[in-house]
């Protein structure tokens, strides 16, 4: 991992509580035994939940969604925390009930890109609720319902904008299929990886002439074009306290 790991990353705070924390194989075994006991312990009060909305006779008229607001690094890449842009950080589970969902796609899992932005429009859509125009996620019921009109002929996202815009240190990406390209928050630093052919992230491609030539440019002209939509969605500019070039790099 520390081949790979920016130099700045050795002084920050995601590095001293991975050597607080996960450094040692006993530190390590200890902090997994730990959060895998929290999740076990997640897992009986959601079913607590569920067994409460059946006996109350509710549970086909809740639609239920399980998820989390981040990841946790574990001290994969040498690093503790949840503010990063590798993929143990900005993956999260996800799992919907919805009685309105057909019989044949329950059980089963989709691989679509679904983001936080989302859940918000999927809840409001569930009630019946058209939603606000500065929101810029989607309803996720467009992947297992039959819609009529413009969300039947809108393809869903194949990429997206990733951003954490707070010195821990802030970082901001395009994820693709294939690639991930990110920039490091009012720094000159960048890295590239191919998360088809290293899903764990431990090339960066960023040293590579040839990808930086024929890969890169492109990667960069994608990387603008979804900042700026995420920046200006509604029409509406982020706010100038926001907006500041040491936060979007």
């Amino acid at each position: 991992y520390n081949a790979i790991l920016p130099i700045f990353q050795e002084k920050t705070m995601a590095r001293g509580r991975y050597k607080q924390r996960w450094h040692t194989e006993e530190q390590f075994q200890e902090g997994m035994k730990r959060y895998h006991a929290l999740v076990t312990h997640v897992d009986e009060a959601s079913k607590h939940i569920v067994d409460e909305l059946k006996r109350q006779g509710i549970y086909n008229k809740t639609m239920i969604i399980f998820t989390s607001d981040n990841g946790l690094m574990l001290g994969h890449h040498g690093l503790a925390g949840k503010w990063h842009p590798w993929e143990e950080s900005i993956r999260v589970p996800l799992i919907i009930y919805d009685p309105r969902m057909p019989q044949e796609k329950r059980g089963t899992t989709d691989d679509s890109y679904t983001l936080n932005i989302d859940l918000a429009e999927t809840i409001l859509g569930a009630a019946g609720l058209k939603p606000s125009p500065y929101m810029q996620g989607r309803d996720i019921a467009d992947l297992y319902l039959e819609r009529r009109g413009n969300a039947q002929n809108v393809p869903w996202r194949e990429d997206f904008y990733y951003e954490f815009p707070i010195d821990y240190p802030g970082s901001t990406a395009l994820v693709t299929r294939k690639w991930k390209y990110v920039r490091y928050r009012g720094m000159k630093h960048q890295q590239l990886f191919d998360l088809e052919n290293d899903p764990y992230e431990l090339r960066d491609l960023m040293g590579s002439e040839e990808v930086k030539e024929k890969i890169l440019p492109k990667l960069i002209e994608r990387y603008n074009q979804v900042r700026a939509e995420a920046e200006y969605s509604a029409g509406i500019p982020i706010p100038a306290c926001v907006k500041q070039e040491k936060f979007y790099p």
